[in-house]
């Protein structure tokens, strides 16, 4: 659920902001806002604080991250890391600095010109590979080269999807070159084409101004190659390439060198300056007066205590916390922060794929967390099935533990699984009718009304829109909660205009089905005019219509029993399958085959379905979203550690 929170003013000497800052980016639990923008001028008179050692701090964080990029990655040594950690801390910012420009002066220069020199080298032997490609092109035509004095050669590379160019390109050449060319073209690989050309030097500029003129990719031999036999040609390549490769070899060793020596001190340098941009970087947030300084923001109620106390111990009186009244134009400004039990967490996955509540709605989470498992259990339904889901979820969530969506995704399914194992039990469903077959189990009966899934599908129907009924309830009652709390009038008469005319349109149904007493018809009738006035009154004459696109909300649950009865219709034609073969082997293939694409579908159609029934049907009865996410001034830590919880 969404944690209260409350809007707090820090107050001290003005000598004392920093090391008041200190203490809260540690902390890390107030939600900053810029004071001199929050607070009036007649009020006090505060400018907001400049700090140009950010931009300092950036330009050394740049050139360490810059040096980083250049060095081979090596093993972390935890216990020099550590060492390194526990001299910095007893370093003021400007020290930190000041360690870390002496690293820069070490380094900087050296392994940027290495990695440019690499990859200098690197594209060098790319071209080289190039030419001895080109070379192996040209070299069936070799004896005809020195007959070709006052001739070039030249060679493009055509993609052979555009291989129609090559006409186009002889006719405009066979103009340039009055008709005097050879023009051949053969396959260098799957996508590529060469074509060779051979033309007098008097009209070299024409031509290989057309080529550029039509993007065409031309390759030219370097001047220290033409003249020479192939086979030399081909020799000075590898040759070169030898050189090069040897000279990159070399690098690699001069920044192994620099790793083994710097990296540690590197990572533990690039930390501790994120946390001091951070910190630096929100100064802009503070006001100043001529003597005090003034910092604003929001914090969770459970920590208000906790960071009161802490400026306490460490500033007497001399610096205060104090909590702000707040107005309802301010709670709309509110950050957002879940804080869930272990049971609701892997739900607030599917809260991303809407906006955050605002700080006043209900959070949905919780609910999300009772009735996707509930949904998804009534279409899964099967105690086969619920088994290999639960197992699945165990294994992502022990193999991929690091990984927020597979975590998240993995509890979904965990704890969907169980309820559907238990309506499978219900249903009497074990790999469909398999269970039932082998006398493992029966379907439940229940007023004398079996919940045989693949018999009973009118009392399916009835339970998945009775379903629908509740659910699309609830949002409105909550809607109704939302109103109240906002004070939106409009809202208010909507939600429960529409609360009283569907109730009302329920009881005729119910009568008019003979399903009971006739009597209801009239209260239907009465509560469908109370109600419909209350939506006109709400949401204008188009509240008429809202009417019948709640209904069809309702009516959508019934994807519950559908996409429920495909299931195990599929797992019954499986094992029908596997008797139906001569070969006892082969049926068996069959129906694990059939079972594991019903397994992959149960795992993903009823989460697709059950996410939409609370998006679509569910959420647009209360929820409007938009909220300010909580983003608590500290150090960017992950796991467990975050005091933010997440």
């Amino acid at each position: 659920m969404l944690q209260k929170m409350k809007r707090i003013q820090v107050i001290g000497p003005r000598q004392e902001l920093s090391r008041v800052v200190d203490l809260l980016y540690n902390a890390g639990t107030v939600h900053l806002e810029n004071a001199s923008e929050e607070i009036l001028p007649s009020e006090i008179n505060l400018t907001p604080v400049k700090m140009d050692a950010a931009q300092n701090i950036s330009d050394v964080l740049g050139k360490i991250r810059a040096i980083f990029s250049t060095l081979p990655i090596v093993a972390d040594d935890k216990e020099r890391q550590a060492a390194i950690q526990a001299s910095l801390e007893k370093k003021s910012y400007d020290q930190i600095i000041g360690s870390a420009k002496v690293v820069i002066r070490e380094l900087e220069t050296t392994t940027r010109e290495l990695a440019a020199r690499k990859s200098e080298l690197t594209l060098a032997i790319t071209a080289l590979d190039r030419y001895a490609k080109v070379l192996s092109i040209i070299q069936p035509v070799e004896k005809e080269l020195p007959t070709l004095e006052g001739f070039e050669v030249t060679i493009l590379l055509i993609q052979k999807v555009h291989a129609g160019v090559i006409d186009l390109i002889r006719k405009e050449i066979a103009t340039i070159t009055h008709n005097h060319f050879e023009m051949s073209s053969t396959s260098v690989d799957e996508e590529t084409l060469a074509t060779i050309m051979v033309f007098s030097k008097w009209h070299s500029e024409e031509v290989h101004n057309f080529i550029y003129s039509v993007n065409v990719n031309e390759v030219r031999l370097p001047k220290e190659y033409t003249g020479r036999p192939f086979f030399e040609m081909f020799a000075l390549l590898e040759e070169q390439k030898v050189k090069k490769t040897e000279e990159i070899a070399t690098i690699d060793n001069r920044l192994a060198t620099f790793s083994s020596v710097w990296y540690q001190e590197l990572v533990v340098l690039r930390k501790h300056l994120v946390d001091i941009h951070d910190e630096v970087g929100a100064y802009t947030n503070f006001g100043l007066s001529t003597y005090t300084f003034v910092i604003m923001g929001w914090i969770p109620m459970r920590h208000l205590r906790s960071t009161h106390d802490s400026l306490k111990k460490t500033f007497g009186g001399r610096v205060v916390i104090r909590e702000l009244g707040v107005t309802g134009e301010d709670m709309k400004l509110a950050p957002c922060w879940y804080d869930n039990p272990v049971w609701v967490k892997p739900f607030e996955f599917i809260m991303k794929l809407a906006s955050l509540p605002k700080y006043q709605e209900v959070d949905p989470s919780p609910l999300l967390a009772i009735f996707f498992p509930l949904f998804f259990g009534l279409m899964v339904g099967d105690i086969g099935y619920g088994i290999i889901i639960l197992a699945i979820g165990l294994f992502v969530r022990k193999k991929y533990p690091e990984v927020l969506f597979a975590r998240s995704l993995a509890g979904m399914f965990i704890i969907s699984a169980i309820p559907a194992i238990i309506f499978g039990y219900f249903y009497g469903e074990f790999f469909g009718n398999l269970g039932e077959n082998m006398g493992w189990l029966h379907p439940v009966h229940v007023l004398g009304i079996t919940w045989n899934r693949a018999e009973a599908i009118i009392p399916m129907l009835i339970l998945a829109i009775s379903v629908g009924v509740v659910h699309v309830f609830l949002g409105l009652s909550l809607g109704i909660r939302n109103a109240i709390i906002l004070k939106n009038r409009h809202h208010l008469a909507e939600r429960s205009g529409m609360i009283i005319a569907i109730s009302g349109l329920i009881l005729a149904l119910v009568a008019a089905s003979g399903a009971g007493p006739q009597e209801l018809l009239y209260g239907g009738a009465a509560l469908m005019i109370v109600g419909l006035p209350l939506i006109i009154y709400g949401a204008g004459a188009f509240g008429a219509i809202e009417v019948m696109s709640t209904v069809g909300n309702i009516l959508s649950y019934a994807r519950l029993m559908a996409i429920g009865m495909a299931s195990v219709i599929l797992a019954i034609v499986a094992n029908e399958l596997a008797g139906a073969f001569g070969i006892a082997i082969i049926g068996i293939i069959v129906a694990v085959l059939l079972h594991t694409l019903n397994v992959a579908l149960a795992m993903f159609s009823p989460s697709i379905h059950s996410i939409r029934l609370h998006l679509v049907e569910f959420f647009s009865k209360f929820y409007e979203g938009g909220g300010v996410e909580y983003r608590p001034f500290s150090r960017a830590v992950t796991g467990p550690e975050r005091k933010d919880g997440s």
